[in-house]
């Protein structure tokens, strides 16, 4: 078993079927992701996006980088919630309620994201220019939402299966993508999806990736390709907090130096705090004005 057994993914394929696939279960990720301040039912929206958004950039092999993101509108509960993964699996994400929403632990999706939410695929690519595919929010499920896009979008028939464990949270799932220009690929895949539905909470993050495959699929011939790790990797730093600072007036600069004696920053994504000294205003100060 692979020492990040618990925060990996696996990508694997059937040899008598014209459909692939890939697992995953994350728990460690979610230590940075999931704020206490977030509501338990913005925490399990965010872990089964970032789940989702780990199985749709595995089927990217161009070293694009991708964001998944649900934008509310000014009438629902959530504002956004978003997730940005690299071709390495690293992520980070972050979410946020508007003003004034009040939710409560049992909100579903449809409580959070209202009729009129999207669900906003943007691909950027190492070569080329950005794109994005947009798809209404199917208040059944994340996964549901994927699925329409995946058909209206790509033509491409893909099935999501998400499993989420709010008292250890935790959260995997596994995705079912037909080949295209296999005879019966289709018939396949819905053969394929009424096995993999049968997996449960318990065997997903008990049992290892493969015994998991072995176990759902033990009369099909399935090929793996070995785990991949996957991280919750922050863009913030220090550097980057001075650089947003610099694009501050100088004279604000020197009011936050001389009457607070320092100011700090928090990262909306990992909520991390960088406390900037008064002695570090100045100098920015100092640098800003050469």
């Amino acid at each position: 078993m692979q020492s990040f057994e618990h925060n990996s993914m696996e990508r694997f394929i059937f040899d008598n079927h014209g459909v692939r696939g890939e697992i995953v279960k994350l728990k460690k990720p979610f230590e940075d992701l999931l704020h206490d301040n977030y509501p338990l039912a913005v925490k399990k929206v965010l872990m089964e996006l970032a789940v989702s958004s780990v199985l749709v950039a595995s089927t990217l092999k161009d070293g694009s980088e991708i964001m998944v993101q649900i934008r509310g509108t000014t009438e629902t509960k959530l504002k956004y919630a978003l997730i940005n993964i690299r071709q390495d699996l690293s992520f980070y994400g972050s979410a946020a309620l508007n003003e004034n929403a009040t939710v409560t632990d049992s909100d579903t999706l449809l409580d959070l994201c209202g009729s009129k939410s999207v669900l906003v695929l943007s691909v950027f690519p190492k070569d080329g220019p950005k794109w994005q595919g947009i798809v209404a929010i199917n208040p059944e499920s994340i996964s549901a939402t994927l699925e329409d896009y995946f058909r209206d979008s790509q033509q491409l028939p893909t099935r999501f299966f998400i499993r989420t464990d709010l008292k250890d949270f935790q959260s995997g799932g596994i995705l079912l993508q037909i080949i295209p220009e296999i005879d019966k690929n289709i018939e396949s895949l819905e053969d394929l999806s009424v096995l993999a539905d049968t997996i449960t909470e318990d065997e997903l993050f008990n049992l290892p990736l493969e015994q998991n495959l072995a176990r759902l699929f033990a009369h099909e011939e399935v090929k793996v390709f070995g785990q991949n790790e996957v991280l919750y990797k922050c863009i913030c730093s220090k550097e980057r907090c001075l650089n947003a600072l610099s694009e501050i007036p100088s004279s604000e600069l020197l009011d936050m130096a001389n009457c607070n004696e320092g100011t700090s920053m928090t990262c909306q994504h990992c909520n991390k705090t960088y406390t900037f000294t008064k002695e570090e205003l100045l100098n920015l100060v100092h640098q800003k004005n050469q």
